[in-house]
């Protein structure tokens, strides 16, 4: 029987060395930001983009994959069992892309066993979802069985995110102008939440450092509550906050696979220079 292979848009974040060690094919978004159209792939110049958005006073756009990229990919990979992870199907048209391209492959090779996975979160939190599927596959673990637990995953994973800045958001319109700018002036840093693939808000402090403590305590009581496998803390040119933060909890979780990743072009938009999502 083929090897399980699972295919992912570029909302979840891995080096490249790590998709490689797990056999991951990457569907790219597409990133306009000021003149300059990006391909989210291991290429990118996460510098170059950070300095466009930046410059620019028009919004950052991104694009989903089109289904023929979701196709392609599925039929590139050769093999009849396939797993596809996308973000949050109310965050982004990737979800339904890769939907459109699924039924065509399956009317057009029903051998092919193939699970669309809607993550109900984003970086970090696609990640675990591929991580989960992969760990399962490794163990042994059938088809049917994975598609079962990773579905069950994705529907429990808390996933936060803390932003240095409101800028990309004021600019894209996800809050209000004077809201956002009013939170950067004084210092304030949201802790924000998805809430069943959408994103709310959780907390309110003022000061990165504070959020963080904050974020810290309730990722210990969660764990505490159903005792998480897989911790990933994505940071958008924010290591030291990472790290800060992964030292925050790592003496009170001990069981989980605690991990720290530079965001993809994606979510490095989202989570603008300095932002951090954490996911389990």
């Amino acid at each position: 029987m083929n090897k399980i292979k699972i295919i992912a848009d570029t909302s979840a974040d891995f080096t490249a060395e790590e998709a490689k060690a797990m056999d991951i094919a990457f569907v790219p978004f597409t990133i306009d930001a000021g003149k300059n159209t990006y391909i989210d792939d291991d290429e990118l110049n996460l510098d170059a983009l950070y300095a466009d958005m930046q410059a620019s006073q028009e919004p950052t756009r991104t694009g989903c994959p089109s289904p023929y990229n979701y196709k392609e990919a599925i039929l590139g990979t050769g093999a009849d069992e396939i797993f596809v992870v996308t973000i949050s199907s109310k965050l982004s048209g990737s979800y339904n892309a890769a939907q459109t391209a699924v039924e065509e492959v399956k009317r057009e090779h029903p051998e092919k066993k193939i699970a669309l996975i809607d993550s109900k979160s984003a970086s970090a939190g696609t990640a675990n979802v591929v991580s989960f599927i992969h760990k399962r596959a490794e163990e042994g673990k059938d088809f049917d069985a994975i598609e079962r637990e990773v579905r069950e995953f994705a529907d429990k994973q808390s996933t936060f995110f803390i932003l240095e800045s409101m800028d990309n958001l004021i600019k894209n319109g996800r809050i209000p102008k004077l809201a956002g700018k009013a939170v950067n002036v004084l210092n304030m840093k949201p802790i924000m939440r998805g809430e069943d693939g959408a994103i709310g808000l959780f907390q309110i402090n003022r000061g990165f450092k504070k959020s963080l403590a904050k974020l810290a305590k309730e990722v210990i009581r969660i764990n505490a509550e159903k005792s998480v496998e897989f911790i990933t803390i994505s940071h958008s040119h924010a290591e030291e906050k990472a790290k800060l933060f992964k030292s925050y909890i790592q003496d009170e979780i001990q069981t989980a696979t605690i991990r720290i990743v530079q965001t993809k072009g994606l979510s490095s938009v989202y989570a603008d220079f300095g932002g951090i999502v954490v996911a389990l």
